[in-house]
């Protein structure tokens, strides 16, 4: 998948262009929903399917206390928009002289309409129902659509997903992963919510204490993340092979609470060294909440309850 950062040389990209349009934060099942529909429609023209995103929310840098947490961070969000099979990404840098351009200065960067039109890359523009862009917002699908009459591209725009009793939103999927809604986030999500990250070297207590090692991430790069807990979790390691895990969110308070939370994944049955690298881990389903023991024992006979309830979990996955 190519990514260009410059709308110049997106210009360069040979006709026809299909463009899904949106942050994309979490790559949704209303955000595939687009990217479906730009991708359907540009293979049966044998076109090339690209996403609009940006570098940052734009919440980040007009309002920073309203910014929303984000799910994934940049790097997990194009992996998800390669992973949905796009010929490449547009990825543009959100900054004040952005903010500032009009929604027909902006689309005409994109439409090069000042080229003879076989040169005109952009054949269409795809987005959801709820897709702004422009100054102050002020670009909405109806004015997209008349704007691309001008310019010579078209529009489709792609109704709400929806889910039980509403619309599908990043907002709404990071309420129900805060709140440890897991079935009903991952739902949402079309997969399950994940976290990657380096395995670190914590306290020692899962391998010398109780007999169970875990593999340790620093929880502070998370901004979203399931409640304290222990969870079964989907361990993708660096070998690209997948094994159950439970996973642990929280202070660990048995032993003496840690002063901030870490995420503790035991992978039962592995004995490989995981220091320095990086694994993804899925969670499947909340199985408890966390709690303190009254001993070691005590703990070591829920981990292996838990771990029962975990593989079971993954073997249905």
């Amino acid at each position: 998948m190519r990514i260009l950062r410059d709308r110049t040389a997106f210009s360069a990209v040979p006709r026809p262009v299909f463009l899904a349009a949106g942050f994309f934060d979490g790559v949704h099942v209303g955000h595939r929903a687009v990217l479906e529909a730009a991708k359907s429609r540009a293979r049966a023209v044998g076109g090339t399917v690209w996403a609009l995103t940006f570098d940052r929310h734009p919440l980040s840098l007009l309002a920073p206390e309203k910014a929303p947490p984000l799910l994934f961070p940049l790097e997990e969000r194009l992996r998800q928009l390669e992973a949905a099979g796009l010929d490449g990404v547009l990825l543009l840098a959100f900054t004040r002289d952005l903010a500032q351009e009009s929604p027909e200065t902006f689309l005409a960067s994109l439409a090069a309409p000042g080229t003879p039109s076989p040169g005109r890359p952009l054949s269409e523009i795809c987005c959801g129902a709820n897709w702004r862009f422009g100054s102050r917002a002020s670009g909405t699908p109806a004015l997209l659509a008349s704007i691309g009459h001008r310019f010579g591209f078209g529009v489709a725009v792609i109704p709400y997903a929806r889910y039980r009793d509403g619309e599908v939103s990043s907002t709404r999927i990071r309420r129900a992963v805060c709140e440890g809604c897991l079935e009903e986030a991952n739902a949402m999500l079309g997969s399950p919510f994940s976290v990657c990250g380096e395995v670190l070297r914590g306290r020692g207590v899962g391998g010398r204490v109780l007999s169970f090692a875990t593999a340790n991430l620093d929880a502070t790069p998370h901004p979203v993340l399931p409640p304290a807990g222990v969870y079964a979790t989907e361990v993708a390691l660096p070998d690209g092979t997948r094994r159950p895990g439970v996973t642990d969110i929280g202070v660990h308070p048995t032993f003496g609470a840690a002063e901030a939370p870490v995420i503790e994944t035991h992978l039962p049955g592995f004995t490989g060294d995981l220091y320095g690298t990086n694994i993804r881990l899925s969670f499947l389903a909340r199985l408890r909440a966390e709690k303190t023991f009254s001993s070691p024992d005590a703990l070591a006979r829920q981990i292996r309850q838990d771990i029962a309830d975990a593989e079971r979990i993954f073997a249905r996955a």
